[in-house]
């Protein structure tokens, strides 16, 4: 069964890694920090996709995503859409409220397992 996530929290950041590259147009991928609501466990968007979507570095959106065809590379992967604009500190605190805890969601199975954050969590360290 395919999944909707359909509002969590989360800061735009380069991804990291010894195996990101470029892409295509020479953008490196992004990945989607959670800091509130339900979030799959796989965040990666291509730096094109990112820039099309209009999101940007070190900046905090709402987002939703629904899950797409299987790939038989990359498994199970995620449309990820911004439903807001850059969000400020307080509308970054309102959306959190309203969306919940931070709950990240294991999808590299074909089994869902709920992965919960732990509560220690602060919103300054996303």
């Amino acid at each position: 069964m395919k999944r909707q996530f359909k509002s969590f929290v989360a800061k735009v950041e380069m991804l990291k890694s010894e195996k990101a590259s470029e892409d295509k147009n020479g953008l490196m991928p992004v990945i989607l920090i959670g800091i509130a609501g339900e979030i799959p466990s796989k965040t990666v968007i291509s730096g094109t996709v990112a820039q099309r979507m209009g999101i940007y570095e070190g900046s905090i959106y709402l987002f939703q995503a629904n899950e797409i065809e299987s790939d038989p590379l990359y498994g199970r992967q995620f449309n990820f859409m911004a439903i807001s604009k850059e969000l400020s500190a307080i509308e970054t605190l309102q959306a959190s409220d309203f969306v919940g805890k931070l709950r990240i969601i294991k999808v590299d199975s074909s089994e869902d397992f709920e992965e919960f954050v732990a509560d220690t969590l602060q919103l300054e360290n996303a």
